[in-house]
């Protein structure tokens, strides 16, 4: 599980395109769980203190936060400032859009939260 370029084919791309978010965040939760990744969604960030508050909380032997979006999904203002601040203080924050889990990446991703 290196660091490889994912090329992705036309099929997958088509995909991508016709995931949801939901469709994601919902993968993303499967792949958690068969990994024994203990993982938080915050459902809408902004109705709570903390707007913008990325859409995952991850916790294996690290933590991570992960946003995510559509293939034409933007990141608002107040999710580019969580970023900015969780990575400022040393966290992982990722990106992840649909390519992300047809390409393999979120899976190697988390994968190595499982390893010391």
């Amino acid at each position: 599980m290196g660091g490889e370029v994912a090329i992705l084919t036309a099929v997958q791309r088509r995909q991508a395109r016709a995931m949801t978010e939901d469709d994601l965040m919902e993968a993303i939760r499967s792949a958690c769980q068969g990994l024994h990744l203990d993982v938080m969604h915050i459902h809408d960030s902004r109705r709570s203190w903390g707007p913008g508050y990325p859409d995952l909380t991850i916790v294996g032997r690290r933590l991570l936060f992960a946003e995510c979006k559509s293939e034409a999904g933007e990141l608002s203002p107040q999710q580019r400032r969580w970023a900015r601040r969780l990575q400022a203080a040393g966290q992982q924050w990722v990106l992840w859009r649909p390519s992300d889990l047809v390409s393999g990446e979120i899976v190697r991703v988390l994968w190595k939260l499982t390893q010391p």
